[in-house]
């Protein structure tokens, strides 16, 4: 049954989850289908056992709430039990010099499904080199994390009723964020989707990404300021400066000196467009005002569960294909 979603697609070889470009427009509407459906189903938190038997395992060596928890709690309510690791580069054999590699060996043999972070970039892709059992990306250093852009763009598909054409705004610290960088990649799925870079030079997007948009033709522009783009936009996505990646101590003054820069307040929030969405993968620090909570274009809160229902999709498409296809022919 999982060629009924996963084939192989830019590389990777599926049920691995570790880039968000490996998704296909087809699997990237058929999951969004599959979430909406588990939404209505279990969204007042029934438990069910369509995952019984199976074990998932999440091994994080960096820290996470929203990302771990949603994983967790994605596979219990589906019915399968979690083990956890949730500080591994001080709490596993990590501490003692053994390399990622034969962790990843070693922990295949104990679960059906790893949910992994890591500090190094390209870290999914290795363990998932050397896996028996599906790696879902849960985010590796400045490199990517997929699920985030699922969440992301499903949150924004279901507000709207459709991605193409939509004009979405990038706020902050874009060059250390690898939320908007699996973002950018998932939306080049679109069609006639515009991207803002709105950041100080010190925090612009990768010349990768951008070269990625100009060969799928994707319209993107770079802004310092963003309450001109706020007019416009349909979404802004705003990211919090990640001081703790700054490579030198001169570094991260000027990043915390710039962070002041980009601020989404009340007045900012009150003059967008009354359909636009104000975006956040949080955790946010000052970036959005605790006063923007209120305004009905807030959808960071509801962003953020909605990564239960992604991740529950995932889970399901990959652990137990057949009741996902029931579901989808179902509805």
């Amino acid at each position: 049954m999982l060629e009924k979603f996963w084939g192989e697609h830019d590389g990777v070889d599926f049920p691995h989850v570790v880039l968000a470009q490996q998704f296909s427009r087809e699997q990237l509407e058929k999951i969004f289908i599959l979430t909406s459906i588990l939404k209505k189903e279990i969204g007042n938190g029934k438990m069910v056992e369509w995952l019984y038997g199976h074990i998932v395992l999440t091994l994080f060596y960096e820290p996470s709430t929203r990302t771990r928890l949603s994983h967790e709690t994605a596979a219990l309510r589906l019915g399968a039990r979690v083990i956890s690791s949730e500080n591994a580069a001080e709490f596993s054999s990590a501490i003692k010099g053994e390399t990622l590699e034969d962790t990843i060996k070693i922990v295949s043999a104990m679960a059906d499904l790893v949910v992994m972070r890591h500090k190094a970039t390209g870290s999914a892709q290795k363990a998932a080199s050397v896996n028996a059992s599906p790696i879902i990306n849960g985010g590796d250093g400045l490199g990517q994390h997929p699920t985030q852009a699922l969440l992301d763009v499903f949150t924004i598909n279901e507000h709207f009723g459709n991605v193409d054409g939509l004009k979405v705004a990038m706020v902050g610290d874009l060059k250390r964020g690898r939320t908007v960088r699996s973002l950018t990649y998932m939306l080049s799925k679109f069609k006639g989707v515009e991207i803002y870079f709105v950041a100080p030079k010190i925090a612009q997007m990768g010349e990768d990404i951008k070269r990625h948009l100009d060969e799928n033709k994707i319209w993107w522009g770079e802004e310092e300021e963003f309450q001109e783009v706020a007019l416009e936009a349909d979404v802004i996505y705003m990211t919090r400066y990640q001081l703790e990646r700054a490579v030198s101590e001169e570094e991260r003054r000027e990043l915390e000196e710039v962070s002041k820069s980009h601020i989404m307040n009340r007045n900012v929030a009150n003059d967008m467009p009354e359909t636009s969405i104000i975006m956040h993968p949080l955790p946010r620090v000052e970036e959005i005002r605790w006063s923007v909570d209120q305004n009905p274009r807030a959808k960071y809160f509801e962003q953020a569960a909605n990564g239960i229902y992604i991740r529950m999709a995932l889970l399901l498409m990959i652990l137990n294909p057949s009741k996902a296809v029931e579901l989808l022919n179902s509805n």
